[in-house]
């Protein structure tokens, strides 16, 4: 039975009678949104790499990946940072290290279907002092780009 549906898929194509279904794809690949940590964020702008922890109490899909799919909607992200080390003292990096309970922190967004949200961590430097409390960093969508799902 495996066989015949695959033999009448390849028909399909061969004959331009499976051409109808292009458009259904093309409209079903614009039905999500995306999450991106891929590091372009411009660090002149003191923004940093974040990394995903999960999406709505979950986890978000493989974890070497940096870009993942969600549905259209509101959604929670938790996220730790990933500030450049030299951006520290060796004694905040201590700090920085060894903080356990406020370790990632929440970005809220409400996800629109074709676009990409890309995340970084702000590095606040005003507050750079303030690493067991967290403050000196904030996680923030730094860009949205239209883009169909794959």
């Amino acid at each position: 039975m495996k066989t015949q549906a695959c033999v009448l898929s390849v028909l399909l194509a061969l004959t331009g009678a499976g051409a109808s279904l292009a458009p259904a794809q093309a409209q079903a690949s614009d039905t999500c949104a995306r999450i991106s940590t891929f590091d372009i964020a411009p660090r002149k702008q003191d923004l940093h790499r974040a990394v995903l922890i999960g999406v709505d109490g979950g986890m978000p899909g493989p974890l070497d990946s940096t870009s993942w799919r969600i549905e259209p909607g509101r959604h929670v992200l938790k996220l730790a940072e990933a500030i450049d080390a030299r951006e520290f003292s060796p004694a905040q990096q201590r700090d920085r290290d060894g903080r356990r309970s406020n370790r990632y922190k929440t970005l809220e967004i409400d996800a629109e279907p074709g676009i990409t949200y890309r995340v970084a961590a702000k590095f606040i430097r005003s507050k750079r002092l303030d690493i067991r409390g967290g403050g000196y960093w904030e996680p923030v969508v730094w860009k949205e780009s239209a883009e169909s799902c794959r």
